[in-house]
């Protein structure tokens, strides 16, 4: 396995109030991915993994933003991987029914190094609580297919599940930690 030594992350969506800013519900995907984004990065910088903020800000469509977060990832020299933080939607649970949503990682093929950093995220958000829904392999993705090196998309949670609402507000640092873990246990293992 490749050790990382270089990553960018960003918010997958332009701020809240903006055209294509995400899933809003209980938890604000935009406001929330920011959060993650930036703390992730912290913490890779922090052990020592060069990590830059490709997060746009000013698209004016969902294709401009995602051209734009391509564009940003992609001016990035030797980076390792690309990582776009996003939450989930589609559960409509606002009650909460004791069943956490969850997390998942789409990339375009669960192989090498970005296969495996998925699951580990995964495997780390499963450790506060979240349902680990797995890697899903997704072809169709814009992102996925236009950077450079490899990419990942994880999905945190579900901004409509009382229960995800519960578990991630109850300690929003530890979902960036878990993130940033994954990238520093991949490194252990090469």
């Amino acid at each position: 396995m490749k050790k990382i030594r270089k990553v960018t992350v960003h918010a997958g969506h332009n701020p809240s109030g903006k055209i294509a800013c995400g899933a809003s519900d209980l938890l604000d995907e935009s406001t929330q991915a920011r959060y993650i984004t930036k703390k992730v990065i912290k913490l890779l910088k922090k052990n020592g993994i060069k990590a830059v903020n490709c997060t746009v800000n000013n698209g004016t469509s969902q294709s401009d933003v995602l051209r734009k977060i391509c564009a940003k990832c992609n001016a990035v020299a030797d980076a390792d991987l690309h990582i776009s933080i996003h939450f989930n939607s589609g559960r409509d649970d606002r009650k909460g029914d004791n069943k956490v949503g969850g997390t998942e990682v789409l990339v375009t093929e669960n192989v090498s190094d970005k296969g495996d950093i998925a699951k580990r995220i995964c495997n780390q958000m499963s450790k506060l609580g979240f349902t680990n829904r797995g890697v899903k392999t997704n072809r169709n993705l814009y992102f996925l297919n236009h950077t450079k090196a490899p990419a990942i998309l994880a999905e945190v949670c579900f901004v409509d599940d009382k229960d995800d609402y519960m578990l991630y507000k109850a300690d929003r640092l530890d979902i960036a930690q878990a993130i940033a873990k994954a990238v520093l246990n991949h490194n252990k293992c090469e």
